[in-house]
């Protein structure tokens, strides 16, 4: 094990756009719905009867009648899913750029644009393009009819990423209240939060000191179970003169839940520099993740760190013995699984 520290580690995982698996599944299902759109079915068991043929036949996706509908939107969006699968930083430039010819209105573009930006301030500007374009696509009745189930609607999508990256570059210009006000717009939109933003929000509410908003968020989504909101809520407890006396209990809890944590939070583990793929409750890749994104909760809060150092040290055997039994039963799954 590598030399405890009661600080928090300097650096943080890398945030290199890297390839989004659920893109493949947006581009799968979107043309799902254009082709349905394209049909006249009498029945619901006639549709339901064309979509178990697609199953067995998956080119008819790649059908050309398919291709000869699209509108230039459509054409714009397929580009810019290649784009996002591609690696290398120029080509997906001017991928994004060819969408951009086909389709001013193309909000994925203006987002891979300011993901690829030499600076913060062209980022921004990009991403409030890309937010006007993602307007415009999605038409002003429909954008009114969606609101409060957004993600569900496919080509809300890409307005919501923009929405999503606009946040993040206020955040690092220090507009800190304008980041926050947009991630609470898109929870407007979409309370369910399919893209994760309370994530972001109840960090940057914890940060600012707002820890009434803290608390009303957490208590909004109470059936959470994340390392986030487990922590965040013992942070909250802690900085809040009302629940202090609980802050022990919430704490114990939270890493109980996820005994990882520590370990990458005060640089025990190594952090990679790529962050994982994929996140699993209690696990050591949402430790990662909660790491990474709550480093400047706890970096900015001495006092706070410290304790979190001196009960997890009081724990630290215990914890390593639940890091062990959770490590033999991921081993058993997999086994199983192989089986």
């Amino acid at each position: 094990m590598a030399k405890k520290s009661s600080s928090l580690p300097a650096g943080q995982a890398s945030k290199k756009p890297v390839k989004n698996p659920l893109l493949a599944s947006e581009r799968t299902l979107s043309k799902i719905g254009k082709l349905l759109e394209l049909q006249n079915f009498k029945s619901l068991d006639e549709a339901n009867k064309f979509l178990q043929n697609m199953i067995g036949k998956p080119d008819s996706l790649n059908d050309p009648f398919l291709a000869d509908k699209r509108n230039p939107l459509d054409e714009a969006q397929e580009i810019m899913y290649d784009a996002f699968d591609e690696e290398n930083s120029q080509k997906r430039i001017k991928l994004a750029k060819k969408a951009l010819s086909v389709s001013k209105d193309c909000a994925d573009a203006y987002n891979l644009l300011a993901e690829e930006a030499p600076s913060l301030e062209e980022a921004k500007e990009l991403y409030h393009n890309g937010i006007a374009a993602g307007k415009r696509s999605i038409g002003e009745k429909v954008f009114e009819e969606m609101k409060g189930h957004f993600w569900g609607y496919h080509e809300t999508r890409p307005f919501m990423r923009t929405m999503a990256g606009l946040s993040n570059v206020l955040w690092s210009l220090n507009q800190k209240q304008e980041s926050v006000d947009v991630i609470k717009e898109m929870l407007v939109l979409n309370p369910y939060d399919n893209q994760g933003m309370r994530y972001s929000l109840i960090n940057k509410l914890l940060v600012l000191r707002k820890l009434s908003e803290a608390e009303d968020l957490l208590n909004e989504y109470m059936d959470d179970h994340s390392a986030y909101w487990y922590y965040s809520r013992a942070y909250l407890y802690f900085c809040k003169p009302s629940k202090k006396f609980a802050a022990d209990k919430e704490l114990i809890k939270a890493m109980k839940f996820n005994p990882y944590v520590p370990l990458s939070l005060f640089g025990i583990k190594e952090m990679p520099k790529i962050p994982p793929d994929f996140i699993g409750i209690g696990d050591d890749n949402e430790a990662i993740e909660y790491a990474d994104v709550a480093f400047e909760v706890w970096g900015s809060n001495e006092s706070a760190s410290h304790w979190f150092a001196g009960l997890y040290k009081k724990m630290e055997n215990e914890l390593n013995q639940l890091i062990i039994k959770k490590e033999k039963e991921r081993q058993k799954r997999f086994k199983d699984l192989g089986k």
